[in-house]
Parts: structure tokens; sequence; C-alpha cells
């Protein structure tokens, strides 16, 4: 994988997926009034660790990126990048799915219960087809919570 050829084009460090190193804000290290998110951003998500070029990120980025575009763009105070914990979750067909959280990927819940959590995922927060300018503003909110809920445990987690 790549960031855009796009990224290229701005000044400054790039990671060796030609990703723009970002700052705690968003902000191209280099470019003043440059802001960067998703596949095309190296934003720190841990002590020694970027972004993985995944929706679960770049969804977070895009909405501290945008908010401190429009920081810049007004002349207040930008607000530091604070993403959501390290997250997967794999669909597995009538398995039901798999959900880990940190990178150590360690194992919260299994089957339906995972499962469950993966259809949020992909329905409420990946593809949520809006057409509410209130409901699309308040989702691009960098406040919103971009976590998928808690397992309720039934027995399928495991230690």
């Amino acid at each position: 994988m790549r960031a855009s050829a796009v990224a290229e084009t701005i000044p400054g460090p790039h990671d060796e997926l030609g990703r723009i190193v970002v700052d705690r804000h968003m902000r191209a290290l280099e470019s003043a009034h440059v802001f960067a998110a998703g596949d095309t951003a190296a934003a720190a998500v841990a002590p020694h660790r970027h972004a993985p070029q995944a929706c679960q990120y770049a969804h977070q980025m895009g909405k501290f990126a945008g908010h401190n575009a429009a920081s810049d763009l007004l002349a207040v105070p930008p607000v530091a990048f604070t993403p959501d914990p390290y997250v997967t979750c794999v669909d597995l067909g009538a398995a039901g799915a798999v959900y880990t959280e940190g990178f150590d990927r360690s194992i919260v819940a299994t089957g339906d219960d995972a499962k469950a959590i993966k259809r949020t995922i992909n329905r409420h927060l990946i593809y949520p087809t809006v057409d509410d300018a209130a409901e699309i503003l308040e989702r691009a909110d960098y406040m919103t919570a971009s976590r998928p809920p808690q397992p309720v445990s039934r027995g399928s987690a495991a230690a």
C-alpha cells in the first residue's frame, strides 16, 4: 500500500509508504496550512506506532484534520488528535466473527457477539448513509465517538 501521489507534492518528511508525517494536530510538519488524514497521513496513534492505512483511523483522523483546518482558517486553537485504541473485527461468515483490541490483538469477543459488533461497525460507523446536514455535521465532530459498542458477554469472549 502507498499513499496517493498527491502526498508527494507536500514538502516535508514522508514515511516509507509515502504518507505525510503530521504533528498531533494533523498538520504537515513543514507546511503550516496543510492538514492530512487517512491514507495520506502518518499520524502517531501509540508510542512508536503510526496509524495503519485502515478506515478505523481514517475516520478519526478526518474528524480532527477537518476541525483543525477550519480552526486554522478561523484563527482559533487546534485540538490534538486523540485516537481511539486499535481494534480489529473480522467477519467469518456463518462462524460469526472475531473482535480484538490493541496492537497485540487481544481477543475480546468471538462468534455471534463479535458478529454484532462487526454489523455495528459496517452499518453505523463506516457506511451510514445520511442526508441530513445537522446529522452529517454531528458525525463529523471530532468529539463524536467512533468506537463500536462493547460486546455483551454471553460466554463467547476469550480470555
